[in-house]
């Protein structure tokens, strides 16, 4: 409540000199005389909306061609689209100077770190009206304290990502649906293929290397498993992974990596896996909506489809990357009722279909680069033709959280990854896994 309050006054401060010192800024010119409803004055209002990614991309092309059908309604507000930062002292930064942006694209994660600090507008009850098109965990993933500060807008979860082609050779009638079946489908697709006494084709595709990639996708089994990274005490949090729980998810992980899973997985990451499935070295693999673009642009070698991730003995749990949509505070009226126009355009079905025209490949096609977030989308001619995204999409209300609170971090990148390569490798036992990470993360957590 301190940092919030001392936010305040910078805030109050930095509007004050701004009104006092500069007047009218010159790209609000409807300000004074229509405060508050763009809708009612014809007046340009010039807005600036910072992406992740570079405007000149493929993707800051695609998006701009969403925000051109936005100002085709809004003829008044002109939109300007900037590249953005992930340094959050940066972002607070230009809050707190009265520079950041009208509309932000930023991860999950940024949302509720920042958003305790006071830092963006609360859109609860401007946004109430769309809340019921979005799945209750992901609004929850943009809200500090029941107040919701990051609208969703697109991003991605890691579902199952199958080859049809070699299920239907094998007489596999389906993608597994739960961890039984995921290893049973596995170990039939792991086979000989060409009578040489070698194997040479994978049940699945898993990622062994020392590398961020390991973490979220062992972290998929945790939460399928019921377990958790860290749990909150009265002195703030140590490692809870060392529980029956999290034996169960390392050991079953450890299982498929030794039995259906190619012999060199301790080097790979998940760029690698998606090279193995598509080369049909294995079968499955867990991979974003890019897994299945993959398969398109190398020209279609054979038919892929999509699953949600197999249940785990609590049920399913994916990696998600959302990105929400934010307004940093203190902006003036007329601005904060554009950028709210913007984003109800940008979280409105029209908008979010849109974002699966994607981006240009280098073939002149256009090809999903994310899925949108709204979960009511089936009925949309693009749905129709590609019903496999839609997992992807329904996957966001089974969050697993690789970043449980941001200290976590540090104990990934120095003990966690270096670990679970361990455990690929056969170097460590799941137990001597799960002391050690006990030990050492707790030590980095403070404890």
């Amino acid at each position: 409540m301190r940092k919030r309050n001392w936010l305040w006054l910078v805030i109050s401060l930095v509007t004050l000199l701004a009104v006092a010192g500069c007047g009218q800024s010159d790209d609000t010119t409807a300000a004074d005389n229509d405060a508050g409803d763009p809708g009612q004055t014809m007046e340009e209002v010039h807005l600036r909306m910072q992406i992740v990614w570079a405007t000149d991309s493929g993707r800051g092309e695609a998006i701009q061609r969403i925000i051109d059908e936005f100002e085709k309604e809004h003829e008044h507000i002109k939109v300007e689209l900037l590249s953005s930062t992930d340094d959050n002292q940066r972002l607070l930064t230009q809050i707190l100077s009265g520079d950041a942006p009208e509309v932000l694209q930023i991860p999950y994660r940024t949302v509720r770190s920042l958003g305790t600090e006071g830092a963006f507008v609360d859109l609860t009850e401007a946004m109430a009206d769309e809340q019921d098109n979005y799945y209750e965990t992901l609004l929850e993933l943009g809200s500090v304290d029941g107040r919701l500060y990051g609208f969703p807008w697109l991003g991605h979860t890691i579902q199952l990502v199958y080859n049809k082609t070699l299920f239907e050779e094998a007489g596999i009638d389906g993608p597994p649906d739960t961890w039984d079946e995921l290893y049973e489908i596995a170990k039939q697709l792991t086979r000989d293929t060409n009578g040489d006494g070698r194997i040479d084709q994978y049940g699945l595709g898993l990622v062994g290397q020392q590398h961020h990639d390991i973490t979220w996708m062992v972290n998929m089994f945790v939460h399928q498993a019921g377990a958790e990274l860290v749990r909150e005490t009265d002195n703030g949090y140590e490692v809870a992974l060392n529980s029956p729980e999290g034996r169960e998810a390392l050991a079953f992980y450890k299982k498929l990596a030794d039995e259906v899973a190619p012999p060199d997985t301790p080097n790979k990451n998940g760029g690698d896996v998606m090279a193995d499935f598509r080369n049909q070295v294995v079968a499955m693999q867990f991979q974003g909506p890019w897994g299945v673009t993959d398969i398109w642009q190398a020209g279609h070698p054979f038919e892929v489809g999509t699953a949600l991730v197999p249940a785990g003995p609590a049920g399913r749990a994916a990696d998600i990357g959302p990105h929400m949509l934010s307004i940093p505070e203190g902006i003036d009226e007329v601005k904060q009722e554009a950028a709210l126009a913007l984003i109800r355009f940008l979280v409105s079905k029209e908008a979010q279909e849109m974002i699966m025209l994607g981006e240009k490949g280098e073939d002149g096609e256009y090809y999903p680069f994310r899925v949108p977030m709204r979960k009511d989308l089936a009925d949309m001619d693009y749905f129709q033709e590609h019903p496999e995204f839609l997992v992807f999409i329904e996957g966001l209300q089974y969050p697993s959280i690789s970043t449980p609170v941001e200290s976590w971090l540090q104990v990934e990148e120095e003990v966690y990854r270096s670990l679970l390569n361990q455990l690929v490798i056969g170097e460590k036992s799941v137990d001597e896994v799960l002391e050690t990470l006990e030990q050492e993360g707790n030590r980095i957590l403070g404890r």
